[in-house]
């Protein structure tokens, strides 16, 4: 008996498949097939596995004598294949991937945190802006205002351009004659109270960002 022949006699006599069999010598399904087809010899260290797998030993696997009580026993049959589900995807090569990504991630996440904190610097930008725009229009307007006498007019008050506003306002109040408030009061208020939430919010996220940057870079250069 050839020893492709005693491959195959010992393995379905101690009722191995060819994956486990594989498994036990530390090769491919694909080797034990060749060898059993004798389209391939298994090297030294193999075939120290395969007597050790069989519960023979190495002179026993390579005499060409047959095996004792071959002839009056017939090995078992081979058990089916267990059924692999057609173009399965190779679960090495999702973990790999999966493994990949995770250290990725872990690495540059810290670039996530100043994304964060360069969108709550441009937010408090655009506030501040937005602030001063707002500032420097409604006093525009109010000087205007004041140079046409005010919503409810001097009442023909004339002043020294030395007097102060606070006096000039008392004198007014005294005469009955206090200009009427401006309606733009609570318009302004409402621009430049939003204005301020801007720059609220800009600068909080702005924060956020950074302590996010820092707590994933140093978790990132960890060694694990």
């Amino acid at each position: 008996m050839k020893l492709n022949e005693k491959i195959l006699y010992y393995r379905k006599a101690a009722k191995l498949s060819q994956e486990e069999l594989a498994a036990q010598v530390g090769v491919s399904r694909q080797a034990v097939s060749k060898w059993e087809l004798g389209d391939a010899t298994p090297e030294v260290d193999k075939l120290l596995a395969l007597a050790k797998a069989f519960g023979v030993t190495t002179d026993e696997l390579l005499s060409e004598a047959d095996p004792a009580g071959s002839k009056e026993q017939t090995p078992p049959p081979e058990d089916p294949p267990a059924y692999t589900a057609p173009n399965a995807p190779a679960r090495d090569t999702f973990d790999k991937a999966t493994g990949l990504i995770g250290r990725l991630i872990q690495r540059y996440g810290w670039l996530l945190g100043v994304r964060v904190a360069l969108s709550g610097l441009g937010v408090a930008i655009i506030g501040a802006l937005a602030r001063w725009g707002f500032g420097a229009m409604f006093g525009t307007v109010g000087q205007m205002m004041d140079s046409m006498g005010g919503f409810g007019g001097m009442g023909g008050v004339e002043f020294s351009p030395n007097t102060p506003p606070e006096l000039q306002r008392q004198i007014l109040e005294e005469l009955g004659l206090a200009p009427a408030a401006s309606p733009l009061g609570g318009i302004e208020g409402f621009f430049l109270g939003f204005a301020t939430v801007l720059i609220v919010i800009g600068l909080l996220t702005l924060l956020a960002g950074i302590v996010l940057a820092v707590y994933l870079y140093q978790k990132g250069t960890q060694k694990p």
